[in-house]
């Protein structure tokens, strides 16, 4: 993009970078995608992502993150179950 100050031509470039490892929490009464509004655009970013779910209502997340993890390389995507 080029932005034209009285006769200075000046160019802006941005750059995006991955900030590392993100951790999501996925709530258990609550929509499915709430908890991937949070996660698709991390790894879309580069990120590492790690899910925590709830003991409660985790099979879906489960079943999703099996889905992510064959498509995506090795450790890109973890979950951790449990209480707390």
């Amino acid at each position: 993009k080029t932005i034209s100050y009285i006769h200075t031509p000046t160019k802006l470039y941005s750059s995006r970078a991955a900030i590392g490892i993100i951790m999501c929490l996925g709530p258990y009464n609550y929509p499915l995608n709430e908890t991937y509004a949070t996660l698709i655009p991390a790894l879309l970013m580069g990120n590492i992502v790690i899910l925590k779910v709830p003991t409660v209502g985790g099979l879906v997340h489960l079943l999703t993150m099996e889905a992510f993890a064959k498509s995506l390389p090795k450790g890109t995507v973890q979950l951790i179950s449990g209480s707390g």
